[in-house]
């Protein structure tokens, strides 16, 4: 597996994009999946979430993306504090700051991969200009247009996924084991692509993967264990 490493970046001369404040999570008020996390990424960093399954890398991604609430604790994204936002303030975030990519794709069956891509703008209400066709020429699956999802390949299929969630110009992309469902090939040219968003999009990247050799080329590590968090600069 050939990974591009991160450079030109120097997250230590930034501010940061997302802070994690003392993260608890507890689930039926006992048991702790999440214990007291703290962390800064800063703009344009590939960050690793690493851990074994089950180790809270899931629960830490849609804490920061606002999907869950900490029981304790608070994200920052961008300086603003997501503890103080509403459910429908929550919603505005993600539509305008942040896009996610998971495992299982999540792209629709029977629309075509240009529909799949465009469709944030149904949620939006931007307009296209030009954007849709850049993406598909940029993710190299222009040739695919015309196709529907249920058609093409895994490794397709994922940067199709990837293109969808940087329709809106998000700041932040939440990859949760986007690379699970795929050979050795195809996951290296999916990492490869997120190297490419944040080398030309500067997109902030974090993904959560139990994958110790998918480690390679972030800027940073995040290791989760027994619900503590070890960061490791690269």
């Amino acid at each position: 597996m050939i990974i591009t490493p991160v450079v030109g970046s120097h997250p230590e001369m930034a501010d940061p994009v997302i802070s994690a404040k003392n993260l608890v999570r507890k689930f039926n008020g006992r048991t702790t999946v999440l214990d007291g996390v703290t962390f800064d990424i800063t703009e344009k960093e590939f960050v690793v979430v690493q851990g074994k399954s089950g180790c809270g890398k899931t629960t830490l991604l849609n804490i920061i993306g606002g999907l869950d609430r900490p029981t304790s604790g608070d994200v920052l994204i961008d300086g603003e504090s997501l503890a103080g936002l509403s459910e429908d303030g929550l919603a505005r975030l993600r539509l305008d700051k942040i896009g996610f990519v998971f495992q299982d794709y999540n792209l629709l069956a029977d629309l075509t991969v240009r529909e799949n891509v465009a469709l944030p703008l149904r949620f939006s209400r931007k307009k296209d200009a030009g954007r849709v066709d850049e993406l598909l020429e940029k993710f190299d699956i222009k040739h695919l247009s015309d196709e529907t999802a249920n058609k093409i390949s895994g490794g397709e299929a994922q940067r199709t996924a990837i293109a969808r969630a940087m329709m809106n110009e998000p700041r932040i992309i939440l990859a949760d084991e986007p690379t699970g469902n795929l050979d050795s090939e195809n996951a290296a040219t999916v990492l490869n692509t997120f190297q490419f968003v944040r080398r030309d999009f500067g997109t902030t990247v974090v993904m959560a993967t139990h994958d110790r050799e998918l480690g390679r080329g972030s800027s940073k590590r995040i290791r989760l264990d027994d619900g503590r968090a070890t960061v490791e600069d690269e």
